[in-house]
């Protein structure tokens, strides 16, 4: 009776012999698993559909089999989940998988949400548009949870960095990350690298409360840049991460201030990297830097 169940799946999928190796592999792996999963039609039938369409996912599913269970309880949904659902779902898989290194916590998470897109993508539940916003939701997420986690690690190094405003009171120096390319225009796919540029507010330097004590606002934030490049783009990580459209591209600083980065748009950018700006927007941290750059 369940092989019956399962042909009658397999026979309308583009690679129904992918997706059979797939069921066979998963079955002598989590014989029990296997076994609910031939008893839940719908499920089975989403399962080896990812499966079938993509080897990746296959494989996916095989390391981690929990994640067929996750998405028995997610595999219906068709709302575009944003940045900040998809925090708070990040907040959760990280408070379970805390043995994992912050880079591949990062990375597993990425891949688990795909799933969950995928599905909606194949069985049409989204526009092309409403998918690839949520895959670009997902970056921004994963962006702001690393440089948040970045941002800890470089405190407790330095302390908080400081600028002075017009009064000459000191107050603490903003930062943001922004998306150039797909990202900034909310058209990411599946498999494309993340173009970004990271923006403080001013020169200054860190308050000297951390284990190293005084450092620039400028050496802090470059720091603070290749953490975050290095949470999200390590080898194997989240994302291939692209820096060359930044000002002076690949010998310009990681970091840049907000008014030196203005000084360089307006005097010395190409045309080209001026219409790399149309698509841009802040993807983490603090959204006024951005707004007051653009």
């Amino acid at each position: 009776m369940s092989q019956t169940i399962l042909e009658n799946f397999l026979k309308d999928l583009p690679d129904a012999a992918g997706a059979e190796r797939f069921f066979n592999q998963f079955k002598e792996r989590n014989s029990f698993q296997a076994g609910k999963l031939l008893k839940t039609d719908g499920l089975l039938s989403d399962v080896l559909t990812l499966a079938s369409f993509s080897p990746l996912f296959a494989t996916t599913l095989l390391q981690h089999p929990e994640y067929v269970l996750w998405l028995g309880k997610h595999r219906k949904e068709s709302k575009v989940r944003d940045k900040e659902e998809l925090l708070e779902s990040l907040a959760r898989f990280s408070m379970t998988n805390s043995q994992l290194e912050p880079s591949e916590l990062l990375a597993r998470f990425r891949r688990r949400e795909l799933l969950r897109i995928y599905l909606r993508d194949i069985r049409r539940l989204g526009t092309i548009a409403e998918v690839t916003e949520e895959i670009s939701h997902l970056a921004d997420a994963i962006l702001e949870y690393a440089l948040r986690l970045a941002r800890q690690e470089l405190d407790n190094r330095f302390g908080s960095p400081q600028e002075t405003d017009e009064k000459g009171r000191s107050k603490p120096a903003k930062f943001c990350v922004v998306a150039l390319g797909k990202l900034g225009s909310n058209e990411l796919n599946y498999s494309s690298d993340i173009d970004l540029l990271f923006l403080y507010s001013s020169d200054g330097n860190t308050s000297g409360s951390g284990s190293r004590g005084v450092t620039s606002n400028r050496e802090y934030f470059i720091k603070l840049s290749e953490f975050i490049v290095k949470l999200v783009g390590h080898e194997g990580g989240a994302y291939r991460v692209d820096l060359r459209l930044r000002p002076h591209g690949r010998v310009g600083a990681l970091a840049i201030s907000l008014t030196e980065s203005t000084n360089y748009y307006q005097t010395n950018a190409q045309a080209w990297e001026r219409q790399t700006l149309i698509r841009s927007r802040a993807c983490a941290g603090e959204a006024e830097i951005f707004k007051t750059f653009f």
